[in-house]
């Protein structure tokens, strides 16, 4: 008869011994892990694979939080932006504000791309008023995208442990089989790779900040520009369509909206 495979048998100071400053739930993962190693079983390629798991779940994750950044809703309300952006900074006030609000940028509008007419001027408050409900209708969906951010960053988290836990574990077992040169070198292999991993994960943590936080920045920003500042201007802008044909615009009111149209240019932009 064949002597029956033995389970290793672990303590916690062996694994203190090989990494001091190990926190208790690496420590505990770790024993976990070991545990189900089987010492008369353990071969080149289970030596090869050992924490492999761990390793594509983690680049997995990655891969998620990459296509998170390009979500449908970020790209449309980066879209609404930019187009927001696009038509206040393409007021001509000085055009504008002339008597009869026709101005000689009426002449060129073939080379331009300027707000430089009351007409044009009615047409773009009335696309920022389309543009303010867009904006305003995506928060909703913002706040999901940002709940899956934080699940992503928080499973980015919990594997940390689990592959510090596995490069330990490694470490321990390259020892453990030292008399076996070909596994022990597969082990201190898996145990430098782990290792990398575990250092792209802790390296990243300000990335996952921002991530989480991005939707919650756009969400402000959103607010603030389409509850309060483009509301005031949409009114600013219909006073100034209510001109009499024969009335320009006079530098104070022409100054107010000139500092309405810089404060949303400067809530929007990064």
């Amino acid at each position: 008869m064949g002597i029956s495979p033995v389970r290793l048998t672990v303590t916690e100071d062996d694994l203190r011994r090989l990494s001091p400053g190990a926190g208790r739930p690496v420590l505990d993962a770790a024993l976990v892990q070991l545990g189900s190693v089987m010492a008369g079983k353990m071969t080149e390629r289970k030596a090869i694979l050992w924490g492999h798991d761990l390793q594509r779940t983690y680049a997995d994750s990655v891969s998620r939080a990459l296509a998170l950044a390009e979500a449908p809703t970020i790209l449309r309300m980066q879209g609404h932006v930019v187009r927001l952006l696009d038509i206040i900074e393409s007021f001509d006030l000085g055009t504008i504000a002339q008597p009869g609000g026709q101005g000689v940028g009426s002449l060129f509008k073939v080379f331009n791309r300027k707000v430089d007419t009351m007409q044009e001027l009615e047409t773009a408050r009335g696309e920022l008023d389309q543009l303010v409900r867009l904006m305003s209708g995506g928060l909703d969906e913002l706040l999901r995208l940002r709940e899956e951010f934080q699940a992503n960053a928080r499973a980015q988290e919990a594997m940390a442990i689990s592959i510090e836990a596995a490069a330990l574990s490694a470490l321990y077992l390259s020892e453990h089989f030292n008399a076996e040169e070909a596994i022990a070198g597969r082990f201190v292999e898996r145990a430098m790779s782990l290792t990398q991993t575990l250092a792209q994960i802790r390296g990243d943590d300000s990335l996952r900040t921002a991530q989480v936080d991005r939707p919650i920045r756009m969400i402000a920003a959103i607010q603030n520009v389409t509850l309060v500042s483009v509301p005031d201007l949409l009114t600013a802008l219909a006073n100034l369509g209510s001109l009499r044909t024969d009335r320009s615009v006079t530098p104070t009111e022409a100054s107010e909206i000139g500092f309405k149209l810089r404060h949303i240019t400067g809530q929007l932009q990064p």
